[in-house]
């Protein structure tokens, strides 16, 4: 070993113990193997970006933000909440119906206003595009 190196060693002989005592606590806590996958996926991550990458994750964003400003009033977040919680209740595929089974459906008012709330959007959309 060279003189400067020997000189390193000794000057930094408290930080180099307490850096070995912390390798081999993520060593038995089965830490560091998860801390170098999480640096190697660190690693593909930083390889895979271009700048054609990064553009594309940028119009993303970019386009989640536009997105989320159009369904920040409480009319749009009620009604995208009430999307997401019937889709949750339906737990079972539905059966098919055929016109009789949609007549009879029309009769539920929770159906008349889910269809109701339909056409309002329809309408709307039909004004926008």
């Amino acid at each position: 070993m060279n003189e400067e190196v020997a000189r390193k060693i000794e000057e930094n002989k408290d930080a180099i113990l307490s850096a070995i005592d912390k390798l081999v606590w993520l060593e038995k806590s089965g830490n560091l193997d998860a801390i170098i996958g999480f640096a190697s996926l660190i690693k593909i991550f930083q390889d895979s970006l271009s700048d054609a990458v990064i553009d594309k994750i940028s119009e993303i964003l970019t386009n989640l933000g536009l997105l989320s400003a159009k369904f920040t009033n409480d009319r749009s977040l009620m009604l995208l909440n009430a999307i997401g919680d019937a889709i949750c209740r339906c737990e079972k595929e539905p059966e098919p119906i055929g016109l009789l089974g949609i007549i009879k459906a029309l009769r539920d008012p929770e159906v008349k206003k889910s269809i109701g709330t339909l056409l309002n959007i329809a309408k709307g959309l039909g004004k926008e595009i």
